[in-house]
Formats: structure tokens, C-alpha cells, sequence
């Protein structure tokens, strides 16, 4: 392969499904966790997205807030594995109508995310509640939705929520 044409080959994920071994991903993650801190942090994160797979900084900001489910900024081996062994964990980013409402979902969510963490706490997320009229109970909706039970929305838990795109 061409520089160009393995690029696009990885991101349109012919590469990477349920099949790729863990030793494959486990030397992927090694390569872009430059720092050996067991998780691959943004910057290390948008290494790979812009310089390997040629991805814009739009699209290397979706990627991350798509698969870092627990809201952290970074990208655990489990994360990365798991949105990697997704059949179309790379291929959304090239269907133009889910990218799009993807982008929307995160313009959304960077609207209420007023601290910029990376996830809506009860305040943020009780603001978003008001702002679509919602009449029922903040708190119930707030545990409905936070799988992990830290007491905050994720990006992934905000996407299952507005159901906007198969997921």
C-alpha cells in the first residue's frame, strides 16, 4: 500500500472488526500511549486519528467523546479495544448523514457541558432538562441514564439518550 491508500484502507475499517487479535491492539495501544500511562490520552489519541488515519480535528473530537465512556478525557485499553472490534467503529465517520447527526449530538452536548469535562453533571444536565421543557423528575432521569452511576452523563450516555444514531 501507498501511504494514502493504507490510510484509507484502516479507516474505512477493513482493517479493524471483532476478529483483530488482542495482541494487534494491545501494540496499536502500546505505539500511541507515548507516555506508558495505560491509557491514551488526547493528544496521543489525536496522533493516531489525524497523522494515521487521516481524520479531521472535527472528527478526531468525535471519535474521542464517541468511545471515552467513562467521560475521562482518555481512552482506557478497554475502550479502545472496544470501539476498534465495532464493524463500523471507523466507517461512521464516512456516511455523511450519521456523521452529521453525530456532530449535531455534540453540539448539543458542548452547549450544556458549560465546564468543558467532558460530561454534563446534575446541574448541566437539569439545565438541558428545563431547556427542552421536560415536567418530570430530574433526579430519575439523571439515574436512568447514567449507567456507570457516577452521578454524571457521559457523551455515549447522552447519545443512547437522544437515540439519534444506531449505535
Amino acid at each position: 500500500f501507498r501511504s494514502n491508500e493504507y490510510k484509507s484502507y484502516l479507516r474505512m475499517g477493513s482493517y479493524f472488526n471483532e476478529k483483530t487479535p488482542d495482541i494487534v491492539l494491545r501494540s496499536l495501544f502500546a505505539k500511541y500511549d507515548v507516555d506508558n500511562s495505560g491509557i491514551i490520552n488526547s493528544k496521543e489519541a489525536r496522533s493516531f486519528l489525524i497523522g494515521d488515519l487521516d481524520f479531521s480535528n472535527e472528527e478526531a473530537d468525535a471519535a474521542l467523546l464517541l468511545n471515552d465512556k467513562d467521560g475521562n478525557g482518555s481512552l482506557s485499553f478497554d475502550e479502545f479495544k472496544a470501539w476498534l472490534h465495532q464493524s463500523d467503529g471507523l466507517r461512521m465517520f464516512n456516511d455523511s448523514s450519521r456523521y452529521m447527526l453525530l456532530s449535531k449530538a455534540i453540539e448539543m452536548f458542548k452547549k450544556y457541558d458549560s465546564n468543558g469535562n467532558g460530561r454534563l453533571d446534575r446541574n448541566e444536565f437539569c439545565k438541558l432538562l428545563h431547556d427542552i421543557g421536560h415536567q418530570g423528575n430530574e433526579d430519575a432521569a439523571l439515574t436512568a441514564l447514567d449507567s456507570d452511576n457516577n452521578d454524571t452523563i457521559s457523551f455515549p450516555e447522552f447519545l443512547k439518550w437522544l437515540n439519534w444514531i444506531p449505535m
